[in-house]
Formats: C-alpha cells, sequence, structure tokens
C-alpha cells in the first residue's frame, strides 16, 4: 500500500510541475492544464498494470548476495542439508561415542565445504575407530583441505600410509599417497601406486584418464617409458592387490600360482584346516603380511587374496614392497604372517582364522608354510 502512495504522489506531483504553466494562461490552456494532472498519472498507473510486476511489490527483500547474484537455484536443498547436519550435530553431543554417526557428519561437513568442522567431526570418528582404513583416508583429506597447501603433511601421509597397510585397494589412499610420493620427488614411487589405483578403475572413465595422464606426466620427469603397461587384466594386476581367481575355484586342493619376479623371492604356501575350509564366507579375504622380524604396525609388504581355493602359492620379491626403493634382503630377518578376515578388513576381529607365524633369515630362503588351523579369540 505504501508503494502506491508514493506512486500517486510522485505522478501528481510530476504532472502538476508540467501543467502549471498552462494554469496562468487562458481558459483554454486552464482546461488542458487540468487534463494532464488529471491522465497522466491515470495512464501511468494503467500501463504499469500492464506491462510492470505488481506481483514484486510484495516480495520479501532480497539480501545483498542474492541482489548481486540473482536467487540461488539450490537454496532449498542447501537449507534442507543444514537443517540435517545441524541435526546431526545435536544428535552427536548428545551421543558422543557413535563413530558411526561422527564419521557421517564428517563426510557430510566435508561435502559442504565446512572442513575445519569435518576435521573435528573425522577426529572424534578416529579416535573411535582407530583401526579403520577408510576413517584414515577422509581424516587425512580433511587435513589436506584444512591446511590449504597442496603439500601433503608428514603427520597425514603417515595417515594414508597406515590406511593402506590394512587395505592396499584403497583407491582415495593410493592417489594420495601416490601425490605425496610425486611431491617429494619419488617419481617411481608414485608411478606404482597410481598404476595399482588404475588397475581398479573404468578405463572409460574420467577419473581412469586422470590417473592415466598423471601416471605419463610422472614418467616424462623421469625420461620413463611405459615398458609395463597397466591392464584391467586379473591375471596380470600387480601382487600387492590381486583378487585372485581362486575365489570362484570349487576345485579343493588345487595348486594356484602366481608369477615369479625375478631376483630376490620368498615362496609361500598357504594351507587350511579340513575343520576351518568349510565355514570362510564368501565376503572373507586372505591378507598375508611381511614385517621386519618382532616388528609390528605397518607392514613392509602385504598381500589381499582371496579367501578360497586351498593349498595356495604365494611369491614375494622387491616388486611387492609398499614403499619401492627397499628390499626385502635389507632385513636379516623376516616375519611372515596369514590370517584370514571375515570381514573382509585387514584388522584382526574375533573369529578370524590364522596361522602361526613363520620368521625366515633372508640370507638363506627356504619355502614357507602357513597352515591356517587357528581362530582369532
Amino acid at each position: 500500500m505504501n508503494f502506491w502512495i508514493f506512486a500517486i504522489a510522485l505522478l501528481v506531483v510530476s504532472a502538476a510541475v508540467v501543467s502549471w504553466p498552462l494554469f496562468t494562461g487562458s481558459a483554454r490552456d486552464r482546461i488542458a492544464g487540468l487534463f494532464i494532472l488529471l491522465i497522466v498519472p491515470l495512464a501511468s498507473i494503467l500501463l504499469y498494470q500492464s506491462i510492470g510486476t505488481p506481483a514484486a511489490i510484495n516480495l520479501p527483500s532480497a539480501t545483498p548476495r542474492q541482489t548481486a547474484q540473482g536467487q540461488e537455484p539450490h537454496s532449498s536443498q542447501q537449507g534442507q542439508m543444514n537443517e540435517l547436519v545441524a541435526s546431526l550435530q545435536q544428535r552427536m553431543a548428545e551421543n558422543p561415542d557413535d563413530p558411526e554417526g561422527w564419521l557421517i557428519l564428517g563426510r557430510s561437513l566435508k561435502s559442504m565445504q565446512r572442513y575445519d568442522e569435518a576435521q573435528t567431526a573425522l577426529a572424534n570418528a578416529y579416535r573411535l575407530m582407530p583401526d579403520n582404513p577408510m576413517l584414515m583416508v577422509e581424516l587425512a583429506e580433511a587435513n589436506l583441505f584444512v591446511s590449504g597447501k597442496p603439500e601433503i603433511s608428514p603427520e597425514t601421509r603417515q595417515l594414508i600410509e597406515s590406511a593402506l597397510a590394512i587395505d592396499p585397494q584403497m583407491q582415495k589412499g593410493l592417489w594420495l599417497l601416490g601425490m605425496a610420493a610425486a611431491q617429494d620427488g619419488d617419481e617411481a614411487q608414485a608411478i606404482t601406486l597410481w598404476k595399482r589405483l588404475l588397475v581398479q578403475l573404468d578405463p572409460a572413465s574420467g577419473a581412469a584418464n586422470s590417473v592415466a595422464q598423471q601416471i605419463e606426466m610422472a614418467q616424462a620427469r623421469i625420461g620413463q617409458t611405459d615398458t609395463d603397461p597397466v591392464t584391467t587384466d586379473p591375471a596380470v594386476e600387480e601382487p600387492a592387490i590381486t583378487e585372485h581367481a581362486v575365489a570362484e575355484s570349487t576345485v579343493e586342493k588345487t595348486v594356484v600360482k602366481e608369477p615369479v619376479a625375478a631376483g630376490f623371492d620368498i615362496p609361500v604356501t598357504i594351507t587350511i584346516a579340513d575343520d576351518l575350509s568349510g565355514s570362510v564366507p564368501g565376503n572373507a579375504a586372505l591378507f598375508v603380511f611381511i614385517h621386519p622380524a618382532g616388528a609390528v604396525g605397518m607392514p613392509l609388504a602385504v598381500k589381499r587374496l582371496a579367501a578360497g581355493g586351498f593349498p595356495m602359492e604365494l611369491h614375494f620379491s622387491d616388486a611387492d614392497l609398499l614403499r619401492p626403493g627397499m628390499s626385502l634382503q635389507d632385513f636379516e630377518k623376516l616375519d611372515i604372517s596369514a590370517r584370514i578376515s571375515m570381514a573382509g578388513i585387514a584388522n584382526a576381529a574375533p573369529g578370524d582364522y590364522q596361522a602361526t607365524l613363520v620368521t625366515i633369515d633372508t640370507k638363506s630362503v627356504i619355502p614357507i608354510a602357513l597352515h591356517l588351523d587357528q581362530r582369532v579369540p
């Protein structure tokens, strides 16, 4: 209503200014002036009703951001997301020991680019689930975003390495650790890590193209030609991430062999007790670890395989090392262990099957036999 009063008053004043000289003239001029005084405001209002936007009069005032950029197309969805996150934050304040809740909250905040809050939420989840590889990588990525720097810090790198020690196929971990290696000038390690990632991706995907480009650029920086083409054929995947076709085999006591790498080699045969072989679920995974003798924590090498088709024959060489540039022969003695994870993850859980650890002397390597005959208490 205030708009119309102001508009009519402005039009009347304008018309009066225009017609005022006519009121000092003859009778005919005064009639013309009166006509202008009445018609100009009326015609202007009718014209605005026809081609203007009267409905805009009752719209709420726009915020400065809306005035400058226009109405945001996803403001409704954003508002709903904010409400959901606020609700989840309230729930976590009331239930601070819920790791899954912290993880969901952290990933949601990260997707909203609220990185500081995401880092706090993921750190809380990590405090409650310190052996979850996916969580380690999510927290590492949040740390990287919060830092605002492209360089990966030693602490963040340690998180990624720990995640890959548990799950060598963690795709985001392979990508980030490859970036860290490239930043350190270790192009060979970056290429190795990215090739392990590339075999897991759809060759036609944009992600695969990006990874392939990074590999090519790293090879160009060190003048390397690709003598080991990347393939998605499981028969030639890198040993650390190969999912063997033995998972599909129904023939018992079939020996499965891997290609033997040239140079130093540790042959390992894995068998399973008869009373355990029939109770391995389809989603279980076999992990074989090599540690320096007596050491715990991140292994030197690890293989993750389908838990089927025993007996299984494997070979470890320097090509399996999580950190290229080292050698298994750098260590006088090595511990080799094997475990079947019922949940498919590398950290031990009650009910998993494991073999007695075997220690070898790298100066006189003999074939190693690991027999899965124990349950993790």
